[in-house]
């Protein structure tokens, strides 16, 4: 009876260990997008469109700044569609917080759940959110 109560327990304890999420940070440059982690824009003059917010996914052994760099480029081709050609304020999502460094959140409990179809593209995630502004400054690039 022992044994099978301390088997149980490992199994529990493993299990909650699995289901959990853990975050990484990564580290960028945001120039190539047009995005600003602050709202003044590096100091250019722009009019703002609309908040934006976008995310991407990936497995769990790819870049964390190759997944921030997928939500970015996300965010890029919404401003784009709003008629923008730049992003601001850009933060991440922490949880239920927010943060100005890049951040990947690979959800363990996905990869516990379903073994093999755990280390499907959904494990790793990144969620950014900002507001699509068109500066006004003759400078900033088209793309």
């Amino acid at each position: 009876m022992k044994k099978i109560l301390l088997k149980s327990l490992a199994i529990g304890i493993a299990g909650l260990a699995l289901t959990g999420c853990t975050y990484k940070t990564a580290t960028m440059s945001y120039k190539p997008y047009n995005a600003f982690s602050q709202s003044e824009g590096g100091n250019l003059k722009y009019k703002e469109i609309a908040p934006i917010r976008a995310c991407s996914s990936d497995f769990v052994w790819v870049s964390c700044v190759h997944t921030t760099k997928k939500t970015l480029r996300l965010l890029q081709d919404e401003a784009k569609i709003m008629g923008g050609n730049g992003v601001v304020d850009v933060k991440w999502e922490f949880g239920d917080k927010y943060a100005t460094v890049p951040i990947c959140q690979d959800q363990w409990g996905w990869f516990a759940l379903y073994i093999l179809p755990g280390f499907g593209p959904w494990v790793q995630k990144a969620c950014a959110q900002g507001v699509a502004v068109k500066f006004l400054d003759r400078n900033i690039s088209k793309e």
